[in-house]
């Protein structure tokens, strides 16, 4: 009878593990473009981890080199999910101007404090809404055009005299460019910058800075909903998270308290006069007192991020290739002179140093992978099906160091940005916000400040590397951004006549 038992456990635990990897290989969608194997359940997310931690490789990198066999679009099975990889600039495009793929993964729904989608996270309706109102805002404010200079000027100043204190002392840049990029971001959306040694705002900024860096390589958690879980710094993450939302919240109320109806001066003005002619219309809208905080907190993380870890790689690179800074240095003094700042009328002059940036961000590559896309509907690229339910991840690190595109890719060279006769040449395949429909809403915003403020840093200043300490590192950590590891510099001032 015992024999018979044994015989009939095992029979039932084989015909439900049976059972259940047919259900997992009948739910797993068919049509996919070529990709590895992987495991039952899990998929291929035990072989990404292993690699990363044998190779110490980003993600980006080693979906890169799974590229060179599976091909530029390759799909993947991570823990159930299918994810679907472009891996080049052709197919990118293509797939980021598809309409069927504007959407964004539910995941980053859970990333928020609450409920609220606010921009970011947002799909569909609700974010053709809320982002043609925050583009037609940012425009009537000057973002992008020459009159807004004078805002970014004026921090750039306040960046620079907060430097100058330090007396050549060493430090970190990081706290410096978080706050001077974010406060450009409060002046758009509060109407108001607030001191670096502000206790809430260094506080605000400390919390922003260590999500950031908490998140995980290339941002895993909004592709594998239960991947947050898993960290141990999710309770921390969670609780930046309420905080910030509480310090976005603090600030609309006040707005709220003293608003004069269509009498706007930021963008919180703008936003509470739209919710008020909707509700009087009575129409269903995603411009919602919900869906405000998280707006602003969309426009405030990612306004803030982008420009201070571009602005600490181009310091970086500066001190380990002095030579570049140098010809920079001599282009400003001869275009610009002594006696006054940079504009942005001088831009087309100051050629080599707009490449230079430019460069930064080509090789720096800090947001690798992008932001995630979900194909709500099914479609193709190229030759590839793409189902609907699947999520996209346009590779930008690969972009941006593909040999085909750029000659001897892992080389710092400004001058690839520049032609024969020395002028700017920008090139359409160096996309460091993205591409397609749902490109960075900021970009416009992000250019004039890392023009602004790194022109007026090098202006200046001259960028050292302590005495007796160790060249910094060019590895960068991953985390939501691919960001320069800590390093100390010396901001030494320059002569003015």
């Amino acid at each position: 009878m015992t024999f018979i038992a044994n015989i009939d456990i095992q029979s039932v635990f084989f015909c439900v593990l049976v059972f259940l990897l047919l259900s997992w290989w009948l739910r797993s969608p068919k049509e996919l473009p070529p990709g590895p194997w992987g495991w039952p359940f899990l998929g291929y997310l035990p072989n990404l981890a292993i690699s990363a931690y044998r190779s110490g490789q980003p993600l980006a990198q080693l979906l890169n080199l799974l590229a060179k066999k599976y091909g530029p679009v390759f799909s993947l099975n991570l823990a159930g999910k299918s994810v679907i990889v472009l891996n080049n600039f052709k197919y990118v495009k293509e797939g980021l101007n598809n309409p069927s793929m504007s959407d964004r993964p539910r995941i980053l729904d859970k990333v928020d404090a609450d409920t609220g989608e606010g921009l970011a996270g947002a799909s569909g309706e609700p974010w053709k809404e809320q982002r043609r109102l925050t583009l037609t805002t940012l425009r009537s404010f000057g973002v992008g055009k020459r009159s807004f200079e004078e805002n970014i000027s004026e921090e750039a100043e306040c960046l620079a005299k907060e430097i100058s204190n330090l007396r050549g002392k060493a430090f970190d840049p990081c706290h410096f460019f978080n706050n001077a990029s974010s406060n450009v971001i409060c002046s758009v959306v509060f109407g108001k910058r607030f001191e670096y040694s502000n206790p809430s705002f260094e506080r605000l900024m400390h919390m922003l800075n260590e999500n950031f860096k908490l998140a995980g390589s290339g941002g895993l958690n909004m592709l594998i909903p239960f991947a947050m879980y898993l960290q141990s710094s999710h309770s921390v993450m969670a609780r930046n998270r309420i905080n910030i939302m509480e310090f976005i919240s603090d600030h609309v109320n006040e707005h709220k308290k003293v608003h004069i109806q269509n009498e706007p001066s930021d963008y919180v003005d703008v936003y509470l006069d739209e919710i008020k002619q909707r509700q009087k219309l009575h129409t269903h809208s995603a411009v919602n007192d919900k869906n405000l905080p998280h707006t602003v907190r969309s426009i405030f993380v990612a306004g803030t991020e982008t420009t201070s870890t571009t602005l600490r790689w181009a310091v970086l690179y500066l001190v380990l290739f002095p030579e570049v800074q140098h010809r920079i240095h001599q282009e400003i003094d001869s275009v610009v002179g002594r006696n006054r700042l940079p504009r942005l009328a001088d831009k087309t002059e100051l050629a080599f140093t707009s490449a230079t940036l430019l460069e930064v961000q080509r090789i720096a590559s800090i947001a690798p992978l992008g932001v995630p896309h979900f194909c709500g509907e099914g479609t193709t690229i190229g030759p590839y099906t793409i189902p609907k339910g699947s999520i996209v991840l346009p590779n930008l690190w690969a972009i941006h160091h593909d040999p085909d595109l750029w000659a001897n890719p892992d080389e710092f060279n400004p001058e690839r940005f520049l032609d024969e006769d020395g002028e700017l040449q920008e090139k359409e395949e160096l996309i460091p916000f993205s591409i397609g429909r749902r490109v960075c809403i900021g970009d416009n915003l992000a250019k004039m400040e890392l023009y602004i403020f790194f022109t007026h840093l090098l202006h200046q200043f001259t960028f050292k590397k302590p005495d007796n300490s160790p060249p910094p590192s060019l590895q960068g950590d991953s985390g939501l951004s691919y960001s320069p590891k800590p390093f100390l510099v010396e901001f030494v001032v320059r002569d003015w006549c």
